[in-house]
């Protein structure tokens, strides 16, 4: 391939990228999923007996919907665990989680506060779901040909 060819190659790529970048749009509806999705396991925490169990099979099913959702809406499926900047704050929004619901479990258990998973599951809700959106934002930048804040 010659250097014209590359250079259209090159062009028809960042123009396929842009139109993408543009199409890339979820509703608040979707980000708030995350975050209830991400919540409500926590959450469940605070149930009785196997409840927690019921709750967590219950919020696999739901993701695995939304992301059947996505993909019939826009014939594909953007993982949380690409390259870039997105992958990190995936990174930070399941440490964030994951040490939420240790802090749930153990603040139950331990000192009997049974409304802590609740407690717990509310504020990742609302972590998860303002990270989502930031995490779109991101996500369409790098597609538009930003890279780490260049």
């Amino acid at each position: 391939m010659d250097k014209a060819g590359a250079a259209r190659s090159l062009d028809v790529m960042r123009t396929t990228r842009g139109a993408l970048a543009g199409r890339v749009k979820w509703s608040f509806g979707r980000h708030a999923a995350v975050g209830l999705l991400l919540g409500g396991l926590i959450a469940g925490y605070a149930l009785p007996g196997s409840w927690p169990v019921i709750v967590a099979a219950a919020c696999m099913a739901a993701t695995a919907m939304v992301v059947a959702r996505d993909r019939r809406r826009d014939g594909f499926v953007v993982s949380g665990y690409r390259a870039g900047r997105t992958r990190w704050m995936t990174f930070v929004m399941l440490a964030v989680a994951f040490g939420a619901l240790l802090g749930a479990i153990v603040l139950k258990t331990r000192y009997g506060l049974t409304w802590a998973p609740v407690a717990m599951g509310g504020g990742t809700a609302v972590f998860a779901t303002i990270l989502s959106i930031v995490w779109e934002r991101v996500y369409r930048r790098e597609l538009g040909g930003v890279r780490h804040g260049r």
